[in-house]
């Protein structure tokens, strides 16, 4: 049997890389569709919103009844999550619940959800807990993600096999190699940057895939045109997370004076005050300035 043609196929890349206006684009063309594929059409479409930082659109248009899909309440909980630090806790009892329940406990999107919101709580066992039977492919390069922030590059690569027996033409597919590319360094990295170049040229310079680029970049030792490349995903979205964090490290990298890596490191703050990166950063300064008190008492 032939296979039908994947009519979501251009929504789902454009948001696997980034291109979440293009997402949405593509998400308000596709009107003829069966129940189910209109279902996953708007759930790429209210994660494109969120990714823009759009969640309260989100919050107001998905219903809370019981005829609303599992997939699309995740969807929800999540721009709930993002939007309203105050709601945090509660976001977390309703996941926990949601995962328990062997009426939602299988869902995918239910399950990326959750590993997304654990690995922003910085709670990796449970990132991990909720995604580990993860069979799509978006679990599985999420599921890469998580190991190699856990300095397990050998079960990232395994993760990564299976998605290449899936589809190793996917866009996911590659953008995961790239990862573990950076991740491992050497001759790696070059290969890393050539696939994200490749696929900036399939399908435009998005602050994700510079951000992937760059961070390759620094990897190899080119900081400068690292930074070239952030300088850019800053002109695209100046409070963007990742490309203030690249933004940071690369500054520090090159030795830029105390006052202009600063200005990152508050704008950063201002616009994501819960995230790891910047607890991790207070530690720090919190260490050096005790060290720096000793030194000058001494």
């Amino acid at each position: 049997a032939t296979m039908d043609p994947d009519e979501l196929y251009t929504l789902r890349n454009h948001f696997y890389v980034g291109n979440y206006q293009l997402a949405i684009s593509e998400a308000t063309n596709l009107s003829r569709l069966p129940a189910q594929l209109k279902t996953e059409r708007d759930e790429y479409l209210y994660r494109s919103y969120i990714a823009l930082g759009q969640p309260r659109l989100v919050i107001g248009e998905v219903g809370d009844g019981a005829d609303t899909p599992v997939s699309l309440q995740a969807v929800k909980l999540l721009a709930r999550y993002v939007s309203a630090p105050e709601s945090k806790d509660m976001c977390l009892l309703t996941l926990d619940e949601w995962l328990k329940d062997a009426s939602t406990a299988n869902n995918p999107t239910l399950q990326l959800v959750a590993a997304t919101i654990f690995m922003r709580e910085d709670d990796v066992a449970k990132a991990i807990q909720a995604i580990h039977l993860g069979t799509t492919l978006e679990q599985v390069a999420l599921m890469v993600q998580i190991f190699l922030k856990m300095d397990r590059p050998d079960l990232a690569k395994h993760q990564l096999r299976i998605m290449q027996q899936a589809d190793e033409d996917a866009s996911l597919t590659q953008l995961a190699a790239a990862w573990i590319g950076t991740y491992e360094g050497g001759a790696k990295v070059s290969e890393a940057a050539y696939t994200l170049e490749e696929l900036m040229d399939k399908f435009g310079r998005s602050i994700l895939l510079l951000n992937a680029t760059a961070a390759a970049k620094m990897r190899g030792g080119l900081t400068e045109e690292a930074e070239t490349l952030l300088t850019e995903a800053l002109d695209k979205g100046p409070n963007h997370e990742d490309t203030l964090i690249n933004m940071i490290c690369a500054s520090y990298q090159t030795g830029k004076p105390r006052d202009a890596t600063q200005r990152y490191i508050t704008t950063l703050r201002a616009t994501a005050p819960e995230h790891p990166f910047v607890k991790r950063l207070a530690t720090l300064e919190a260490a050096f300035d005790r060290v720096s008190a000793q030194l000058t008492v001494s």
